[in-house]
């Protein structure tokens, strides 16, 4: 990478030395303190060479560098000697999110961990509806009924699925939260409710407080709402109640506290949310009809890249377990995962390149017979940019066809997991570097540097790790404030506030331990590290001691991610499935 070069474009493009307040960098990423973040080029500077990604976050412009932050740092220096002191950043950032975008962040980081539950029953609502037709299996008989139960099983108890993972989502008890959807979804509720509406009366709680006619199966915002609103009830009660009988009734308060509060107000207000967003969506495809699913299949990648297609899932699965298809979004999908696939084949075809010709191959058969389009999008079509432009016409006129001839979807087989990716502008379009990826005879394993409970990258509320920009690897939430050596080798870089330490294994394994999220920001306070840049170290050592409490108390998470920074440079990276580590536990793989 030119340093110098890279640090040119950066400062340009965040508005010039005359917009920068102070600049700080951490392990990873640049940290400026702007005048006005408005006038900054934000396209811009994602596409700038070295650059992985950007974050707004308390107040910080922050620009993803990776391992030679340290390097475009210097570089930045000479042209403005900006200031090194890490300012208080206050708790309550001044970005602006308007409501859809945080609605849209809320379901997709929701629906995710529930997606291979609702796909492995989508599947088998697919036989379901291949089976009977080349006669392999009779609608009327109790093998037919059985495997109905068993497709329409995670559709019914969808909101117990998604109670688990919002109780994640919101920082709730799980437990509470699948007890309240269970109370939503349970047969004498549904036969209470039914009866009164049948007989066009309402239930009454109390005697006096209407409960809403809704149901709540196969139902996703209601109980979303209803978990939100959970976190609050917990706190409150959790004020109230005596220390010494917290064991029994603050469980029972929370219990019957919430219920009413999700029957008689949030679950109805959800239900109609929900029918309204659905409404909306559908309101479209009636006005433009066919026209609607074109347009759907061509501009899906971007919707992709936005990271705004979960947000369908709730609708898309609604609409297949009430009419048992879905004729509008999952047809749009189909089509641009084709177009995709085809784009990324016709590359293949024509490519001169030996090493293109493989890569784009291979994504093509993985868009086209698995529905998984980010090889394609991300290596093949958005990088040559003609065949991503090709793929949304192909698409839409897909979308104007499979729309004319009316085309239904009756189940869910494959899911896009979109991200957004970084386009380096330097790239030369018609070339492609050989994977630099080592295949090592033996397996390194990786013991944990830190000791506490194993999550995945995935759950660490920060995207720049859970997203995998740094590399690959895992997370932990510390049960003691001591990191140690995984293995022998070198610290290779000790940040100056003590939050984070790269090492160097003797192997050539590059490893990231960032302490905390945003830690940089205490300015060292609660960290004492043992060893400094350039040190030798054997495993086992303690590299750095930190004040759990104190970091919490001071309102930071303390999860530490463990990346494999230099993670390009290995065929396979592995994380252990424990879900508890020590010193001596294994952590990491690398082949």
């Amino acid at each position: 990478m030119d340093y110098e070069n890279t640090a040119k474009k950066i400062l340009q493009r965040v508005g010039g030395k005359d917009n920068v307040i102070n600049l700080v960098h951490c392990m990873t990423r640049l940290r400026f303190t702007l005048k006005d973040e408005s006038i900054v080029d934000d396209e811009a500077v994602k596409k700038t060479k070295g650059v992985m990604g950007i974050m707004k976050k308390g107040g910080q412009y922050q620009i993803i560098i990776g391992n030679d932050v340290g390097n475009v740092f210097n570089e930045l220096n000479k042209f403005g000697n900006f200031s090194n002191e890490v300012k208080e950043v206050p708790a309550k950032s001044n970005e602006k999110k308007n409501i859809f975008t945080m609605l849209m962040d809320t379901i997709s980081g929701i629906m995710a961990p529930v997606i291979p539950a609702i796909i492995g029953a989508a599947m088998i609502k697919v036989l379901l509806t291949l089976l009977p037709m080349i006669g392999v299996l009779s609608t009327n008989g109790q093998t037919y009924q059985l495997l109905s139960v068993i497709g329409d099983g995670a559709f019914f108890f969808m909101p117990v699925l998604i109670a688990i993972s919002a109780s994640k989502k919101f920082g709730t008890n799980m437990y509470y939260a699948a007890s309240i959807a269970l109370i939503m979804l349970h047969p004498n509720l549904i036969t209470l409710m039914n009866t009164a509406h049948d007989a066009g009366q309402t239930v009454k709680f109390l005697k006096y407080i209407p409960v809403t006619y809704a149901s709540y199966s196969y139902s996703v915002i209601p109980i979303i709402l209803a978990v939100y609103s959970l976190r609050y009830v917990e706190r409150f009660v959790d004020k109230i109640t005596p220390v010494v009988t917290k064991n029994f009734l603050k469980p029972m308060l929370v219990v019957l506290i919430e219920v009413p509060i999700a029957l008689i107000i949030l679950g109805p207000l959800g239900a109609i949310c929900g029918n309204g967003l659905s409404t909306v969506v559908y309101a479209i495809h009636d006005k433009l009809g066919f026209i609607a699913i074109g347009l759907v299949a061509g501009v899906y990648p971007f919707v992709v890249m936005a990271g705004m297609h979960h947000a369908f899932t709730p609708i898309k699965l609604g609409m297949i377990a009430t009419t048992g298809y879905e004729n509008f979004i999952c047809i749009g999908e189909l089509c641009s995962n084709m177009a995709q696939g085809a784009a990324s084949l016709a590359v293949a075809l024509r490519s001169k390149n030996k090493d293109f010709k493989q890569i784009a191959g291979s994504s093509a058969f993985s868009a086209l017979f698995a529905g998984i389009t980010e090889p394609a999008l991300y290596g093949v079509t958005l990088r040559l940019k003609r065949p991503m432009l090709g793929a949304c016409i192909g698409g839409a006129v897909g979308g104007l066809v499979g729309g004319f001839f009316q085309m239904k979807c009756f189940g869910i087989a494959t899911l896009i997991i979109g991200f957004e990716d970084i386009v380096d502008e330097d790239d030369d379009l018609d070339f492609v570097e050989e994977s630099n990826a080592q295949l090592l005879d033996n397996e390194i394993s990786i013991t944990s540097p830190v000791e506490g409970k194993v999550i995945p990258l995935t759950e660490v509320k920060d995207p720049t790790f859970s997203q995998e920009i740094l590399g690959k690897g895992a997370a932990i939430i510390p049960e003691k404030g001591v990191v140690y050596a995984p293995f022998d080798g070198k610290v290779d870089a000790v940040f100056e506030t003590g939050h984070a330490l790269g090492l160097v294994s003797e192997d050539g394994v590059e490893l990231l331990v960032h302490v905390g999220i945003d830690t940089v920001n205490l300015k060292g306070k609660h960290f004492t590290p043992k060893k400094k840049s350039g040190d030798t170290m054997k495993k086992g050592d303690i590299l750095l001691e930190f004040d759990i409490d104190k970091i919490k108390a001071d309102g930071y998470d303390v999860t530490t991610p463990i990346i494999i920074s230099n993670t390009e440079q290995f065929a396979k990276v592995k994380a252990c499935e424990d879900k508890v580590v020590t010193k001596e536990s294994k952590l990491l793989s690398v082949q």
